[in-house]
């Protein structure tokens, strides 16, 4: 991958495409990756947050399945074409393609080559942080998100992922506990619903 290659030779310039391909290398290893989340929503122009939790798995070049445990169950998945979100509680399926911008607000952004992501935003390494943070700025002026924040361990390993929309709207994921398992099969990145369940297409 770009930039994973070029390693050796980043300069100090270079350092947030450097913490960026330490996420890139630590996932192309042709296995599942999963570990336990929060995450935390905050409505714009509000301080009251929604916080929820469950496991999230991780596969490259471009699988993601989450696993919401509390405070209700829900599953999302995504297999690399399709995302699928699943609420049992309103015994409802949205179906939708993901935009590009729609995921750099998920794991899967960790999966992009530091190349690729430079392409579409401005990366600026956080010097006061305790890991390896990389602010992200979309260079559109149009963008749906204001910023994206990425944390990472020295190992490459996820530590966190927050965004903020143009509205205000804050969502923030925390990662712990990852470890690594033999790749999954691709059923396991999609959804079959029990019958009766209400199919929503391409809704955002």
């Amino acid at each position: 991958m770009t930039g994973v290659l070029g390693l050796a030779a980043l300069s100090s310039a270079d350092e947030p495409a450097a913490v960026l391909s330490r996420a890139a290398r630590f996932f192309q290893d042709g296995k599942a990756h999963e570990a336990d989340f929060v995450q935390t929503f905050t409505p714009g122009g509000f301080t009251r947050s929604r916080k929820e939790s469950g496991t999230v798995l991780v596969q490259a070049p471009q699988k993601l399945r989450f696993q919401y445990g509390a405070p209700s169950n829900k599953l999302f998945a995504f297999d690399g074409k399709t995302a699928r979100f699943f609420t049992p509680s309103e015994h409802q399926m949205v179906v939708r393609q993901l935009s590009d911008e729609d995921r750099a607000q998920l794991p899967l952004i960790f999966l992009e080559s530091p190349a690729d992501v430079a392409r579409v935003y401005t990366l600026a390494l956080e010097p006061s942080s305790s890991r390896g943070t990389v602010l992200l700025t979309p260079k559109s002026s149009d963008a749906e998100v204001s910023w994206i924040r990425l944390s990472l361990t020295d190992a490459g390993v996820p530590a966190g992922l927050s965004f903020q929309t143009s509205g205000g709207d804050r969502t923030e994921f925390q990662f712990k506990n990852f470890r690594t398992l033999p790749p999954r099969d691709a059923s396991d990145f999609t959804i079959r619903p029990p019958a009766g369940t209400r199919i929503v297409e391409n809704e955002p």
